[in-house]
C-alpha cells in the first residue's frame, strides 16, 4: 500500500506539472532531463524498497531533491529546509503543508476512514495516514507555489489564495 501511495505521488506530480503552464514558466517542467533522472531514481528505489524505513529514507531524499530543483529555478540561493525558519520559502512550504494535512484529514473523516490508520508514517507521526494523503499533492502543488510565492516576495495571504486556487 505504501509503495502504490508513493507511485501515485509521482503520477500526481507528472499530470500536473505536464499541463500546468504557469509552472512551466517558472521551470517546474516534468520533461526536464535532471528532474527526470530524479523521479527515475525514486520510482526504482521505491519499487525495490524492502522495508518501510527504505521507503521513508527514499521519500526524504525524493523531497531534498525537488527542494533543490525548485530553489534552482527561481533563484533561492542556499536553501535549507528549517520547520522555524522565518524565510519565504520555508514559511510558505510550513503554511502549504498545514492546508494539505487539513485536506487530507477531512476528506478521511469524511469517508468514514480513520486518519491513524498506520501505511507509511504510521510508525513515526500520529494521524499516520492523513500524512501519507497529503504527501500526494504536497510536491504536485504546494511546493513549486511555496518557491515561486517565495521568489515574488507574495505575503502569506496572497500564497494562501494561490494554493487554494490550483
Amino acid at each position: 500500500a505504501a509503495k502504490h501511495l508513493q507511485t501515485a505521488r509521482i503520477d500526481y506530480l507528472n499530470k500536473i506539472w505536464s499541463k500546468d503552464r504557469e509552472l512551466k514558466q517558472y521551470g517546474f517542467d516534468i520533461n526536464d532531463t535532471s528532474l527526470q533522472a530524479v523521479l527515475n531514481t525514486f520510482t526504482q528505489r521505491t519499487n525495490n524498497a524492502p522495508s518501510q524505513t527504505e521507503l521513508l529514507l527514499t521519500e526524504a531524499q525524493l523531497t531534498k531533491q525537488l527542494y533543490k530543483f525548485a530553489a534552482n529555478n527561481t533563484n533561492i540561493t542556499d536553501f535549507s529546509r528549517q520547520h522555524q525558519s522565518t524565510d519565504k520559502a520555508n514559511d510558505f512550504l510550513n503554511h502549504g503543508n498545514y492546508l494539505a494535512y487539513g485536506l487530507a484529514a477531512s476528506t478521511l473523516w469524511v469517508l468514514g476512514i480513520p486518519h491513524g490508520f498506520a501505511v507509511m508514517h504510521g510508525k513515526t507521526r500520529r494521524g499516520a495516514l492523513g500524512f501519507d494523503i497529503a504527501d500526494l499533492i504536497k510536491d504536485a502543488l504546494v511546493l513549486p507555489w511555496a518557491f515561486i510565492c517565495a521568489k515574488e516576495n507574495a505575503s502569506e495571504q496572497e500564497f494562501r489564495k494561490q494554493l487554494l486556487q490550483v
